[in-house]
């Protein structure tokens, strides 16, 4: 079983990730006005969750259809936020082409998966359902901040008592990939997530047939850096 199938199905998520709820309000507004799209737009939100950010996306008057692999994610996210849902497989949507104005993918969600050619199927599936001009809003970690908040910690158990978890982070071999270990609930997780250079986002959102790509360095729009701690890309399909 892939990794993120088992640790984002699993009720320790909601455990592990309860700060992200609180975070919304400051991240779902700021978000949806770095994705700038009028109200009536179509926009799949991918992957949805259990749904945190979906209200500051509709508040915006935009029509948002969710999807994620994680059953126990779209319960919640159909409890508290009822909306369109579908569970889906981010290399395979299951969408027509052209059919939304804005994909709107969050908090680290591109580079899940093992190998380059399925992270950018991943964008290339995003390009097919986005109609000419559409906008992608792509929402990723810093890879050079993440790399200095790391090192001080690399290889060694952190504990979170309130929270009720514990964590350790460690770069793969070839430092390309960040792998993060929890214990929780008497479970065992493990992340292990792709984190790119800018030089490498950008090569693939144009392979998946993005054109013009506007850079932040930060939820409030500012220019992109590389030290930046949030890399926010805006893409239009071509």
């Amino acid at each position: 079983m892939e990794w993120f199938a088992w640790d984002f199905d699993h009720p320790a998520y909601f455990q592990i990730y309860a700060d992200k709820a609180a975070d919304a309000a400051s991240e779902g507004p700021a978000l949806a006005a770095r994705l700038d799209l009028p109200p009536g737009s179509v926009v799949l939100d991918l992957p949805c969750g259990w749904g945190r950010l979906h209200p500051h996306l509709q508040a915006q008057g935009l029509e948002v259809v969710g999807g994620d692999l994680s059953r126990l994610n779209l319960r919640r996210h159909a409890a508290e936020h009822p909306a369109p849902l579908t569970r889906l497989d981010l290399r395979a949507l299951p969408f027509r082409g052209a059919c939304a104005d804005g994909v709107f993918c969050a908090y680290t969600s591109w580079g899940y998966f093992a190998t380059e050619a399925e992270n950018l199927r991943q964008l290339t599936e995003f390009a097919r359902v986005l109609r000419p001009g559409g906008v992608l809003l792509l929402d990723l970690a810093g890879r050079n901040f993440l790399k200095e908040a790391v090192a001080e910690v690399e290889g060694h158990w952190l504990v979170f008592p309130e929270e009720g978890y514990e964590e350790r982070a460690t770069w793969s071999p070839d430092g390309r990939r960040i792998r993060t270990e929890r214990r929780c609930q008497g479970e065992a997780f493990r992340h292990d997530i792709w984190i790119p250079t800018n030089t490498e986002v950008r090569a693939a959102l144009a392979d998946a047939g993005f054109g013009l790509v506007t850079a932040f360095g930060g939820l409030d729009g500012r220019p992109w850096t590389a030290a930046a701690e949030r890399w926010i890309y805006r893409a239009i399909r071509k």
